[in-house]
């Protein structure tokens, strides 16, 4: 939850009066579907120890924040929490699968957007970012070999686009896609007695797809 906590006193900091034609401040709650886009391989000097790994997307959960500045110009913070399933198999024949604790995820975003139509029914918008995904370590259970992943935490850029559905004066819906490229390093953390010589890290290309709904309230 910590993450949760920085980024709500992000919002609390930035949520200054702007000069915007209809309005000043949007605060949106989001389910969120996150997909990690990714896979590969832990490969190791024993025979038994090669693994693929692949993260599966699932739903989660967020919230966000945008101040606007100007008819058309806002800066967007959000953060979301998921935890995507992951599969690991070796890769000898007939290679076993092993299941995890999934490796909770959370992206924070900051965003400059450009809105077409920010006082109309219906607002679609661009933007381009910066994004910040922190990752928890991973469980591996029924394993001899192998006990946990350990990703690092990693920036890279955001691209977003999306729409909001006005249905009131203060409410809203909003639809909301974001495309984070990371090349994030894992390290997978063997059993006692079983760990390779030569330390094996993978350079895994995890590029999380975010789509988002949530309602919007606007001050």
């Amino acid at each position: 939850m910590k993450p949760f906590r920085i980024a709500l006193v992000l919002m609390c900091f930035t949520a200054f009066p702007a000069l915007a034609a209809d309005h000043v401040f949007d605060l949106t709650g989001w389910a969120a579907w996150i997909d990690p886009n990714s896979n590969g391989t832990f490969n190791a000097s024993f025979p038994n120890q090669p693994f693929d790994v692949r993260f599966d997307g699932k739903m989660g959960y967020g919230i966000g924040a945008n101040i606007f500045f100007g008819n058309h110009f806002s800066a967007a913070f959000d953060v979301a929490q998921v935890r995507p399933g992951t599969t690991l198999r070796t890769r000898a024949v007939g290679g076993t699968s092993f299941t995890t604790t999934g490796t909770r995820m959370t992206p924070i975003t900051g965003i400059l957007q450009w809105h077409f139509a920010p006082g109309g029914g219906i607002d679609p918008y661009i933007g381009a970012g910066a994004a910040y995904v922190v990752f928890d370590k991973t469980n591996v259970f029924k394993s001899a070999t192998l006990s946990q992943i350990n990703i690092k935490d990693d920036a890279g850029l955001a691209l977003n686009a999306g729409v909001s559905f006005r249905l009131s004066r203060m409410l809203a819906l909003t639809a909301d896609g974001k495309y984070v490229p990371l090349k994030a390093g894992a390290t997978p953390v063997y059993a006692p007695g079983t760990t390779p010589i030569v330390p094996i890290t993978l350079n895994a290309k995890i590029n999380p797809v975010i789509f988002s709904g949530g309602l919007t309230l606007r001050f």
